[in-house]
């Protein structure tokens, strides 16, 4: 089991809209984003209207491995690319 509290020196927050919109789906896609190599940490903001997605991870980590992911479970994202 890979321990995911354990952080880079570096790293970055990345920050998308969902429309991962219920508690069971937020479980659902934490866990599947948190088995990637380079992931650290994600949460997904249920009380914002954009059910913003926030994930820490890797510098090297490419927003389009995660917007796929998340394709891949069903779901939609978009990064913010201005936070």
């Amino acid at each position: 089991m890979r321990l995911h509290n354990i952080l880079a020196k570096d790293f970055k927050i990345l920050v998308f809209s969902s429309n991962i919109d219920a508690p069971e789906k937020v479980k659902l896609a934490k866990n599947e984003l948190l088995k990637t190599e380079g992931i650290y940490r994600a949460n997904i903001d249920l009380d914002d209207n954009e059910n913003v997605l926030r994930v820490e991870c890797h510098p090297d980590c490419s927003p389009n491995i995660i917007e796929e992911q998340v394709a891949r479970l069903g779901f939609k994202s978009s990064e913010f690319r201005d936070y």
